[in-house]
């Protein structure tokens, strides 16, 4: 299986694109001849600066200077500086909503404070039948292996209180709870959801550290920190965003999300600008359906082969 052709199946390269945060690995490169606008928080020489002194390109540097320069060179010159939560109104300045025929995201979706702000910002700079792709991880299958998935409540106290930057519950949840995948004796991110191997997983939080790190956060406004907000696997995310649909809260139709491969998993939303919402009665037993579906593939379940 080609990612970059399951990210990118619903996309016309030649019709206006936005790609959020690509970084080092863009999907759609403007040196390609991609019809698209960067999106990242910072603009382009900034990133480039900062790439000196991530630790894995430093590496890379020392030892495979032009590698570090190739690298560097795939870094695009940014259109919107910004906060990927607010594409909206990063559009909306340019005087562009309503322009888009598709957004491409990949792996910037989960680190996102406010992710309904972001599906509606979407939402608003997509035209009608445009597609939002995106490649976010499966929480079971990476270092949030032992965190709880993110519930609907989560991202409605996130959307109304209107959060800019990770909550400290959520950085003391990220810092209690992370976990690394070793293989061969070194850590690393996550493994193959087909080949894992559970016992693996070790847990790398520390319950005093942890919290001692939370109440200073609640004493003092802390710098930005990172972290995976959201934390999903298939079924998970597709209750998330069909509770916001029939709740009005976003108009992108479900077109596809798929099962895991190796990590992650896709996801592809439309625009339709019309509501997503059926009968109370009718919803009840959908949600129910995919509930019992997120309780057969919750925890262990992905990693033990059932019985046909």
């Amino acid at each position: 299986m080609n990612r970059n052709d399951e990210i990118l199946k619903f996309v016309d390269k030649k019709q206006l694109g936005i790609e959020v945060g690509p970084y080092l690995r863009p999907l759609l490169p403007k040196s390609s001849g991609s019809n698209v606008f960067v999106l990242d928080v910072f603009d382009a020489p900034r990133l480039r600066e900062m790439a000196k002194d991530k630790p894995k390109l430093r590496e890379i540097a020392k030892s495979d200077h032009n590698l570090f320069n190739e690298l560097v060179a795939n870094i695009e010159d940014v259109d919107l500086v910004g906060d990927a939560s607010s594409i909206g109104e990063l559009v909306s300045a340019r005087g562009l909503g309503g322009s888009f025929s598709h957004i491409v995201s990949s792996h910037n979706f989960e680190h996102l404070p406010n992710p309904i702000k972001f599906l509606q910002g979407c939402s608003s700079s997509l035209k009608d039948g445009g597609v939002l792709s995106m490649a976010v991880p499966d929480c079971r299958a990476c270092f949030d292996h032992f965190r709880v998935p993110t519930r609907l409540a989560d991202w409605l106290q996130a959307f109304h209180s209107d959060y800019s930057q990770p909550s400290p519950e959520t950085i003391f949840d990220v810092q209690l709870n992370s976990a690394v995948y070793m293989t061969n004796g070194k850590p690393t991110v996550g493994c193959d959801i087909s080949s894992g191997n559970l016992e693996s997983f070790i847990l790398r939080g520390d319950l005093k550290t942890a919290y001692q790190s939370y109440l200073e956060r609640l004493k003092k406004e802390s710098d930005y920190k990172n972290a995976h907000c959201t934390v999903m696997f298939p079924e998970t995310l597709e209750l998330l965003l069909r509770d916001c649909g029939q709740l009005g809260l976003i108009d992108l139709e479900i077109l596809e999300i798929s099962q895991t491969h190796g990590l992650e998993f896709y996801v592809h939303l439309k625009k339709t600008n019309k509501p997503n919402t059926v009968n109370d009665n009718e919803y009840r037993l959908q949600r129910q359906a995919i509930l019992k579906k997120i309780n057969l593939n919750i925890g262990s379940a992905p990693y033990l082969v059932r019985p046909e």
